[in-house]
């Protein structure tokens, strides 16, 4: 995938900072602030960028009947969103890392890199709104520790 590490090469370049390793999963995450965005690969031949907008807590699943007022209203708000303006980032719940989430994909090819710097900034912007809106309703809204 040599489109996908030019790209991040761009993404970071742009960013100011070096370009990351892998993890496990072959996700490279980049901080920008307080936010997370994560470049990865998305079935053979395109890349997913993530938006990482806040974890559920700890203990999402056993406290779920908490977190669904929560979940109803963010699905409002989305819904709402959809219907004044359609956004590319999809609104998810990873319930795996027990985290809510955008995320949106790219061919990989030469227009990759300037997709995904466009994409970052979107995405960036995104970030910012949901976060803000969120924790306007749930001030508690839990951050995880992020790893470097």
């Amino acid at each position: 995938m040599n489109e996908l590490k030019r790209a991040l090469d761009a993404l970071c370049a742009e960013l100011g900072q070096p370009s990351p390793e892998p993890d496990s999963r072959g996700r490279y995450t980049l901080h920008v602030g307080e936010l997370e965005l994560r470049l990865a690969p998305w079935g053979r031949n395109e890349a997913v960028l993530e938006g990482v907008i806040g974890s559920m807590g700890e203990n999402a699943a056993r406290d779920w009947e908490n977190q669904q007022e929560l979940l109803r209203q963010v699905l409002t708000w989305n819904l709402a969103r959809l219907k004044g303006q359609a956004r590319p980032e999809v609104l998810s719940f990873d319930e795996e890392e027990n985290l809510l989430l955008l995320w949106r994909t790219w061919p990989c090819g030469p227009e990759l890199p300037s997709n995904l710097l466009r994409g970052a900034e979107e995405m960036l912007n995104e970030l910012e709104f949901w976060r803000g809106r969120i924790l306007s309703v749930a001030p508690g809204f839990g951050r995880r520790e992020v790893s470097s």
